[in-house]
């Protein structure tokens, strides 16, 4: 055990994620130091100290006033739940909060390149806005600007990094030409000469476009793919049908089987509306009988990019939702590597680790580039003309992100920087923050849909995988016994 020895006096963190199960069990975790300590039996004694660390008592006074209890009193200190107000930091302060936000070279990039703003999918909760995207022309990306926004990417990537370049939308698949010729442009041509730097695909498509070249093009090739499947054909035909009417589910699951069938993998997502709120298993069941790689569950943004906000019966029931994703998580249908949320949120929770925001988006390493070679730091705000750094042949201005990064940090956001979850979730998704609201007809329960998303939900996915690990420290124990407090190892890997 660490016997450490602080100077200063003692108080309880403020960063104090608290958890109770049973009568007798304890989880207490550091958000800023991300050390969960798993108390199996003994919560009272454990209380008992905390309440005895009084403000102003040394070390050496606690240890003193409590000398049965000194053991714990260390391993309260050693996991940071007990902080020295002298010692430990507890937030980061603002030059450290400029620092993450000034410009560098970037280890790993992913370019959204928006093929064409163009669909043939008519969804019921469509995030690309009328005025701000061009939906319904013949909005095309040309090779030129497919092209130099890569090489812009690949400028910006230090010795060694990977960029990932994603195919999006509209239905990038639509403009099928073009992605063939921007692989093989980048296979001849920017790969030889970024040779220090990785190049690899990602494909975001609805699928009911199926290129009899497809599977040709995708296998072999470093190469994902993503669809959205809202559901068994009952669901998803009335959240995803086409344009113009009528059910997109059996040409979907066509070409996915032609991928599935190919050895390709492909990723699934639903996209959680009201609609489908209280058939979560079903669909991960779905996804699982559909040969999905993975299964994701991403409650719908309740906001578009225009911005408008979604018709309020169409947002689902945070209650119902949260509860509908535990009972899928819990199912064991899907292992936790491959169903999302969790399998992101694990990463949250790797010992010393620290969410400063939600999302890469103000970090620059997720533009989205439009046909026209307008870039921008998130699919949700294009078009939006605060949020858009850079242009074809202009360097990119990263004012926007600065501003954005700071504007985000969990520190500097007033409804999150006293929060004690705070460095365990980043603020959530950040699109209602940012979103210029002012002029559009508010909609009340979207706002405290969007806040009970981004926290109520969010909390529960981390409280659900705290005390999974809880557990497998639990079943430790009842093998082989141990001292009343038991800390959840630092090797233990969440990724």
């Amino acid at each position: 055990m660490n016997q450490m020895s602080p100077a200063g006096a003692l108080a309880v963190t403020r960063n104090l994620i608290d958890l109770e199960r049973g009568s007798d069990e304890l989880l207490l975790v550091n958000s800023f130091y991300m050390r969960p300590l798993y108390v199996a039996r003994g919560k009272e004694r454990v209380r008992r100290v905390l309440s005895a660390a009084a403000p102003g008592l040394s070390l050496e006074g606690l240890t003193s006033a409590c000398p049965q209890d000194v053991d714990l009193i260390h391993m309260l200190r050693d996991h940071r739940i007990l902080i020295d107000t002298a010692a430990d930091k507890e937030r980061f302060d603002q030059s450290e909060i400029e620092a993450a936000a000034a410009p560098r070279r970037l280890d790993r990039m992913t370019a959204y390149l928006l093929l064409t703003e163009s669909c043939n999918l008519g969804c019921i909760y469509c995030l690309n806005g009328a005025a701000s995207y061009r939906k319904h022309g013949l909005s095309k990306m040309s090779l030129g600007v497919a092209l130099r926004s890569i090489t812009t990417c690949l400028e910006q990537l230090s010795p060694g990094g990977a960029l990932e370049v994603a195919f999006f939308g509209g239905e990038p698949l639509l403009n099928w030409p073009l992605l063939k010729e921007v692989m093989r442009r980048c296979e001849t041509e920017l790969q030889p000469r970024y040779s220090d730097k990785k190049i690899t695909y990602h494909l975001t498509s609805n699928l009911t476009v199926g290129p009899k070249d497809l599977v040709e093009q995708i296998k072999g090739r470093d190469f994902t793919v993503m669809s959205d499947i809202d559901g068994p054909a009952d669901i998803h035909d009335r959240c995803r049908p086409y344009r113009h009417g009528g059910p997109s589910h059996a040409r979907i699951v066509k070409t996915m089987r032609r991928l599935v069938d190919a050895g390709i993998p492909v990723a699934l997502r639903a996209t959680i509306t009201s609609v489908n709120q209280d058939r979560l298993l079903d669909i991960a069941a779905h996804h699982k009988e559909l040969g999905a790689s993975n299964s994701a569950f991403v409650p719908v943004c309740p906001v578009d990019s225009d911005p408008a906000f979604l018709p309020d019966d169409l947002l689902p029931d945070p209650d119902r939702l949260i509860a509908g994703l535990s009972e899928v998580y819990r199912s064991g249908l899907w292992d936790k590597e491959h169903l999302f949320p969790f399998n992101q949120y694990r990463l949250k929770l790797r010992p010393g680790a620290r969410q400063i925001t939600a999302c890469a988006a103000p970090s620059g390493t997720t533009p989205v580039v439009r046909v026209n070679g307008d870039v921008y730091l998130c699919i949700y705000l294009v078009g939006q003309e605060k949020y858009r750094f850079g242009t074809l042949g202009s360097p990119w201005d990263r004012r926007p992100l600065t501003e954005t990064m700071l504007a985000l940090h969990v520190d500097n956001l007033e409804e999150c920087r006293a929060c004690p979850w705070r460095y365990a979730c980043g603020g959530g998704c950040p699109v209602m923050k940012l979103a210029p609201l002012a002029g559009v007809a508010k909609s009340p329960r979207a706002m405290d849909y969007g806040r009970r998303i981004n926290c109520d939900l969010t909390r529960a996915v981390l409280e659900e995988l705290l005390w999974e690990k809880a557990d497998e420290v639990k079943i430790s124990l009842a093998q082989e016994p141990q001292p009343d407090a038991a800390a959840l190892t630092e090797r233990a890997r969440f990724c």
